[in-house]
């Protein structure tokens, strides 16, 4: 049986980015889930106790992250500027 990135599967993602992608173990909670790399990097920065918690986490961040394919957005990446991560921008909005 194929093991899937435990957020993807909760998001009802798809998280085969590669034939055979590999999974990470992160402590979440009370428990190690498998969380693809994008996502095991967004549980690392987050302070959450369930992947239901992550999951909420996330789409909120999703909903209020600007798309890449803005043009603004794009080209104040490439210049790196005002760089804040998504979990510091989601933290600050809900203080």
């Amino acid at each position: 049986m194929r093991q899937r990135c435990e957020l993807c599967e909760a998001l009802g993602a798809d998280s085969s980015r590669g034939h055979h992608p590999k999974l990470i173990g992160v402590a979440v909670g009370p428990r190690d889930v498998l969380l693809c790399a994008d996502h095991a990097l967004f549980a690392l920065d987050s302070d959450v106790a369930s992947v239901e918690e992550l999951r909420e986490v996330y789409e909120f961040v999703a909903s209020v992250e600007p798309s890449a394919d803005d043009p603004a957005t794009a080209a104040s990446v490439l210049r790196g500027a005002g760089h804040v991560s998504s979990v510091q921008r989601a933290s600050r909005s809900v203080l």
